[in-house]
């Protein structure tokens, strides 16, 4: 077995096909692991970090991959040095991966190789499932990942399973949302003014990735920057999607138009049978219309119709109106290794033993406290 880090772009271009070849052997392949979408995303948010991919080769056969990203920054007011997976709130999860065929103690190796961090870093494997291999070898101290380890909670993501008739679906569905969602929709109807339509984006020439752009930046999203329009790194990531998948096929947009104006949209990147929106906006002077939720029961119907995917990956929290569709969640956490050097031990007990006791003991001395008569 051989480690070999690869810290350019260029570098990434020139393993694409043993990247992604690797990935096919997990089921369903990992939309977030994928060359496309990590290319995708190092170009648009990796300004200020240096590339850390790790790869274990056994001969020339890849069978070992960690996508880890190293950069300076602050841990409770403190400059440390982190190693953290290649995420962040665009990405629906994130991992490493290991080959199936690697066996027993080898296994154990290629996982300490990839996840190991250095004296004076943070490791920060963030969006991990907590039924994931990695998550139990990095939580296992018999394993040896490390001996400064603590986990934070991240997201219970809805998915729903799309495995039956959509009329059982639905009308599994708690009485409340239905009912909420016949008002909606009659009330969309009556208008007389909108019309719906899915279109595959296959390049960023396209008359309707303008439209997007523009529905995101008339939402609430632009009050905090974080719209198409006035994100440039966002914008960039989008951009860069297209380039990555639009070829493929498997980019599309459900969209809403109010004659020639757009009002809402919901981006989907479909993977391997599974169908990724990652991405949804909608122009708030039409908020009354509900567009948003038209859109999610429109494309959810038209998914278990079609057939032609297994699974509708929320890339959300556990949302109040996510949940009601739900058949199902995958929960995921944040795992924080801290090295060996004196700063980083202090740090580890700071952060999983003196705040945690600090906190309960408040807690205690809350519920003591009686109100007066």
């Amino acid at each position: 077995m051989e480690l070999r880090v690869v810290r350019t772009l260029d570098h990434f271009d020139e393993i694409q096909s043993q990247w992604d070849g690797l990935l096919t052997r997990i089921d369903p392949v990992p939309l977030p692991l994928t060359h496309g979408w990590l290319r995708s995303w190092l170009d648009a948010f990796s300004f200020d970090t240096e590339m850390e991919f790790r790869c274990v080769f056994r001969g020339e056969d890849l069978v070992g991959i960690a996508p880890l990203v190293r950069s300076r920054s602050l841990y409770r007011g403190f400059p440390v040095t982190v190693l953290r997976l290649a995420a962040n709130g665009h990405t629906p999860y994130s991992s490493i991966v290991v080959d199936t065929s690697v066996p027993g103690e080898i296994r154990k190796e290629v996982l300490t190789a990839l996840t190991r961090v250095g004296p004076e870093e943070v490791g920060v494997f963030f969006k991990i499932h907590e039924n994931s291999e990695l998550h139990h070898f990095l939580m296992n101290p018999a394993s040896g990942a490390a001996k400064r380890v603590g986990q934070k909670p991240s997201l219970s993501t809805p998915v729903i399973q799309i495995d039956q008739t959509w009329d059982e679906f639905y009308g599994s569905r708690p009485r409340k949302l239905k009912k909420s969602l016949n008002n909606k929709r009659n009330k969309f109807d009556r208008s007389g003014r909108f019309s719906i339509s899915e279109e595959k984006i296959i390049s960023a020439e396209q008359s309707i990735v303008d439209e997007l752009i523009r529905i995101s930046a008339n939402s609430w999203k632009s009050r905090i920057g974080n719209d198409l329009g006035s994100n440039s790194r966002s914008r960039r990531f989008f951009l860069n999607l297209i380039a990555s998948f639009g070829q493929l096929g498997t980019l599309s947009a459900w969209i809403i138009r109010s004659k020639d104006k757009p009002v809402a949209y919901e981006l989907h990147l479909s993977c391997d049978g599974v169908v990724y929106p990652i991405r949804a906006d909608y122009d708030e002077g039409f908020k009354a219309y509900s567009p948003g939720s038209i859109l999610e029961y429109t494309a959810l119907k038209s998914l278990f119709e079609s057939g032609t995917c297994r699974q509708y990956y929320t890339c959300a929290d556990d949302y109040w109106y996510l949940s009601n569709w739900a058949n199902g969640y995958q929960s995921l956490c944040t795992v924080e290794l801290f090295g060996s050097h004196w700063t980083m031990r202090a740090l580890y007990e700071l952060e999983y033993r003196l705040i945690p006791l600090v906190k309960r003991m408040i807690g205690r001395k809350d519920r003591t406290v009686r109100p007066l008569d």
